[in-house]
């Protein structure tokens, strides 16, 4: 079921092209309203030092010795650091 499953996969990401990927990450994109009686989970980064940080800022990482600027974002529902660029100007 699994191969089943990844080869449709597959197949479907082979005609998505640049236009879908650029809508995936668009960071403009606003979540419709949820459903009567339903709630969006609660969907956060957490930065080096432990501060919560929400989806759309961004913030200064400490990877081993780089040093990043990247803004928090989700990736099939998973909150998830999406880097900028390299150092932090201005921080």
């Amino acid at each position: 079921m699994f191969l089943v499953a990844a080869a449709i996969a597959a197949v479907l990401s082979l005609g998505a092209g640049e236009a879908s990927a650029q809508r995936i990450q668009n960071p403009n994109f606003t979540q419709p309203p949820a459903k009567d009686g339903y709630t969006y989970p609660d969907c956060y980064c957490t930065d080096s030092k432990g501060q919560r940080v929400e989806k759309g800022q961004k913030a200064c990482l400490t990877i081993g010795s780089r040093r990043v600027l990247a803004r928090c974002e989700l990736s099939v529902n998973n909150p998830i650091w999406r880097p900028e660029s390299e150092g932090c100007p201005g921080v």
